[in-house]
Formats: C-alpha cells, sequence, structure tokens
C-alpha cells in the first residue's frame, strides 16, 4: 500500500496526526471511543515506557476464607507475555490492574540474576 492510499484510508481528526474513533471490534468496549495518535519509533518507545510494572491479580472463589489480591512483578518487555499466561490459564485469578513502578521490591527476585540463582533452567538473552 502507498502513502497516498493510507492517507486516502484514514484521516485523521487533527493535524498531528491524532483524533478519537469508535471501537467496533469488542463486544465489551464497543461504542465508547478510543484515543489514536501518532507514536515514537520502536527503539525511542521502549526507553520512554515504565521498565517495570506491577501486575495485580484477584482471587476470589468459595474454596478460599477470604479474597486474594496477588502482585506479580514483571519487566515491560515480559509484560505482554505475562498478561496473556494469566488471561488465558490464570483459571480463577482475573487481572485486577497494572501498575507502573520505578523497580520491583528485592523480595519479588525479579532480576534476571535472581532468576538465574533460583532457576539454573532460565533462559539468558544476552
Amino acid at each position: 500500500m502507498h502513502a497516498k492510499d493510507q492517507d486516502e484510508l484514514w484521516i485523521p481528526d487533527n493535524p498531528d496526526g491524532s483524533g478519537w474513533a469508535s471501537i467496533d471490534w469488542n463486544s465489551v468496549a464497543r461504542g465508547r471511543k478510543y484515543y489514536y495518535r501518532h507514536a515514537e519509533p520502536d527503539a525511542e518507545a521502549r526507553t520512554l515506557r515504565p521498565q517495570w510494572y506491577r501486575v495485580v491479580t484477584r482471587l476470589d472463589t468459595p474454596r478460599l476464607h477470604a479474597p486474594h489480591e496477588n502482585s506479580y512483578y514483571v519487566s515491560a518487555d515480559e509484560v505482554a507475555d505475562f498478561l496473556a499466561e494469566i488471561i488465558l490459564a490464570g483459571g480463577s485469578e482475573m487481572l485486577w490492574r497494572i501498575d507502573p513502578i520505578d523497580a520491583p521490591p528485592p523480595e519479588a527476585q525479579a532480576g534476571r540474576e535472581d532468576r538465574e540463582a533460583q532457576d539454573p533452567h532460565v533462559e539468558t538473552l544476552g
């Protein structure tokens, strides 16, 4: 597709390429609008986003004496895969919220070195 074709198919609300569009693909949020904008190139965007997230899940079933909230500390590079795992295989554990954080607490052992010390089968990428 040529740039001219793309411009003809998508006319943004604002001169900077940003705007609002209707959500028409999702049953839960259908009828609402989402905000779009031109974004930074991938390498730059990765440096601008938070490097760590606290993913909070909630587990509330009759098998538990009380509801539980569980906090997982996940790096930015892992967060998409982690969320997919929770959604697909979490069972009764559901996503509650996702908070950007500066760094995980030491007790989380979330650094690569911590994981390698705990499990020698952890793959290293670099």
